[in-house]
């Protein structure tokens, strides 16, 4: 475990010591795969990088596919261990995460992974309702990042990695409340949880890595 615990170091500190984007990415995207596999906990990797911290993200450009950029957010950072937030209205949304260092960084490298497919199937389909067609595209991704997370861990008898740090930190610091929830058009729903099937979520890149 030890000798497991030092490759994460190791990659996670390539991750910072590379100019290059994609391979930057590519070490964190290792690094996350490990992390799953042999459930690490962060305290292993270094005692200063288990506190919990925030960062802030607009989300500005997606128009009425808002929504489902939020809620991919929400589900990968709830599988690496972070959690959350929406503030704002639809014109000038702000994303909280909530979460240690490397945990917030493994969630902003893959969803900055996954949105440019979003974008490539939501103008390649052209929905009617762009906000429906990217809430089914966001909720087939998490489903299947969840699967393969429980796959990884059942692999290696391992447990799944739980937020409930991040989300405890979270309710500390802001008052939550829960979103409304929206009415969406059944068909191009069902379209976005079709395109979401064919989303790379990152199991090539960590193959290579």
């Amino acid at each position: 475990r030890d000798r497991i615990v030092d490759r994460v170091r190791a990659l996670l500190a390539k991750a910072d010591s590379t100019d290059h984007e994609p391979e930057r990415q590519a070490f964190l995207a290792k690094a996350q795969q490990l992390i799953t596999r042999h459930h690490i906990e962060q305290l292993e990797l270094t005692e200063s990088d288990s506190t919990m911290g925030e960062q802030r993200i607009p989300i500005t450009g997606w128009g009425n596919a808002t929504r489902g950029v939020v809620n991919l957010y929400a589900s990968v950072a709830s599988r690496n261990r972070c959690t959350a937030a929406r503030t704002g209205e639809r014109n000038a949304t702000l994303i909280i995460i909530v979460g240690s260092d490397t945990d917030r960084e493994l969630t902003v490298t893959l969803v900055d992974h996954l949105l440019p497919q979003l974008r490539h199937d939501l103008l390649r389909d052209k929905p009617r309702s762009r906000m429906s067609y990217a809430v089914g595209w966001s909720i087939e991704v998490a489903d299947r990042l969840t699967a393969a997370s429980k796959a990884e861990a059942a692999a290696s008898m391992a447990l799944v990695p739980t937020n409930e740090a991040a989300r405890d930190a979270l309710h500390a610091t802001y008052r939550i409340t829960r979103a409304r929830s929206a009415e969406v058009r059944f068909d191009e729903y069902g379209s976005g949880r079709r395109a979401g099937q064919n989303a790379d979520i990152g199991h090539s890149k960590l193959d290579q890595a």
